[in-house]
C-alpha cells in the first residue's frame, strides 16, 4: 500500500487515537461509522403501520364507490 507523509495537527492525531491505534487505522474506522450512521434506517414497524393505513383507505374508498 503506497503510504505520503502528510501534516496533521495535534489535536488530529489525538482523535484518531480514539477510534484506533494509528492513524491511518483511525480515519478508517471514522470513514465506516460515518457510512453506518450516513445509511437510513428503515422502521420496519412504522412502514408497516403506514402501509396497512393506506391500503384500509383504499378499502374504504373503494366500498365507498369512490
Amino acid at each position: 500500500m503506497a503510504t505520503k507523509v502528510v501534516r496533521v495537527s495535534e489535536d488530529a492525531i489525538e482523535i484518531t487515537s480514539r477510534y484506533a491505534k494509528d492513524i491511518s487505522e483511525g480515519i478508517r474506522m471514522m470513514q465506516k461509522l460515518i457510512e453506518e450512521k450516513s445509511t437510513p434506517q428503515i422502521d420496519m414497524k412504522a412502514l408497516e403501520k403506514m402501509i396497512r393505513h393506506c391500503i384500509s383507505e383504499e378499502f374504504e374508498n373503494l366500498q365507498r364507490g369512490y
